[in-house]
């Protein structure tokens, strides 16, 4: 065997990593997958908001549209609550007619809620023209 085997023993003593460093490695790709699962995690939360106030503005321009068609009537200075089934889900919107600084023009505001008794935000202004 002689002295090629000891070259060999101890090439095959040199391969290969310490504990320490494969410890280290594992800390680093746990801090890294910790991060990552966060991000995901937030970014699901933002998916998720995002969507329920797009479809929040749809019922309000929605209920905007019915309103200036006077499929709903809705008298000044009174809040009218009407449900609107969209996606699946039921949506509850609010409206109120106020009269503006000009005289053949009213102000419409719409706020929306997933739930009768509210909270309603995500309002919407709008103006609505009398002949």
């Amino acid at each position: 065997m002689g002295n090629n085997g000891l070259i060999l023993m101890k090439a095959l003593k040199t391969k290969g990593f310490t504990l320490i460093e494969v410890l280290l490695a594992l800390a680093v790709i746990a801090i890294a997958l910790t991060a990552m699962l966060k991000a995901t995690a937030q970014n699901i939360g933002n998916t998720q908001r995002i969507k329920e106030k797009t479809i929040s503005h749809w019922i309000a321009m929605q209920g905007v549209s019915m309103i200036q068609l006077k499929l709903v009537q809705v008298t000044t200075s009174q809040e009218s609550t009407q449900v609107t089934t969209m996606l699946n889900q039921k949506w509850y919107w609010r409206a109120k007619v106020s009269d503006t600084p000009i005289k053949k023009m009213q102000l419409i505001t719409i706020s929306v809620s997933q739930k009768q008794a509210g909270p309603f935000s995500e309002e919407l202004i709008a103006f609505r023209y009398l002949p």
